[in-house]
């Protein structure tokens, strides 16, 4: 989000209870959006918001993301809800096509970026909408963070202070294997 002001864009967020279905939609319908980002769970033709409610399905709202590129850290989104998305006219769609996987510190469960398991997965997928914001396209976009993910993996590979640190690049290859886009590569915001 600090990113998104600095660069000058309005950020429009919705925490907790306002992650449901109707505040998603008048959001979408009222406000000039270019750049949406989810952070919920996922299946191949939805994304889920507060208590589990379906706040975006294909064949149902997808129309939403018309003229508009769209994140999903989420669950099997991309493939049926990304291309869903792009036949209803949306730009761009970037997605895991597989689960989106972590390890996890259990006491550090509320705070995954202070969660030094956890972080690797988290930050790599973070590169998808800063770069998106400093005017990269889709197609780069999804190309930094692959790059960046195989320098992680590279990294915990060689990690033997820390019996998770297997699991960790595990969690990182398997996050690099399902992101992918669909809709123009060349889509900027």
């Amino acid at each position: 989000m600090d990113a998104a002001s600095q660069k000058g864009f309005l950020v429009f967020e919705l925490p907790g209870a306002k992650a449901n279905k109707s505040d998603f939609e008048s959001y979408l319908n009222k406000q000039n959006i270019r750049f949406v980002m989810f952070n919920g769970h996922g299946a191949p033709d939805l994304i889920t918001g507060y208590k589990k409610e379906v706040i975006l399905q294909a064949g149902k709202n997808d129309n939403l993301l018309k003229g508009k590129v769209a994140y999903a850290r989420s669950c099997y989104s991309l493939s049926i809800l990304g291309e869903s998305c792009i036949t209803a006219g949306a730009d761009g769609f970037v997605g895991y096509k597989l689960p989106f996987m972590f390890v996890s510190d259990p006491t550090r469960g509320a705070h995954p970026l202070k969660d030094e398991l956890a972080k690797p997965c988290f930050v790599t997928s973070n590169i998808i909408p800063i770069s998106m914001l400093k005017g990269h396209t889709v197609c780069e976009t999804v190309q930094k963070a692959k790059t960046e993910i195989q320098k992680m993996i590279d990294y915990w590979e060689t990690r033997s202070d820390l019996v998770e640190a297997p699991m960790v690049a595990a969690c990182l290859y398997w996050n690099g294997s399902g992101l992918d886009y669909c809709g123009n590569g060349d889509t900027k915001l």
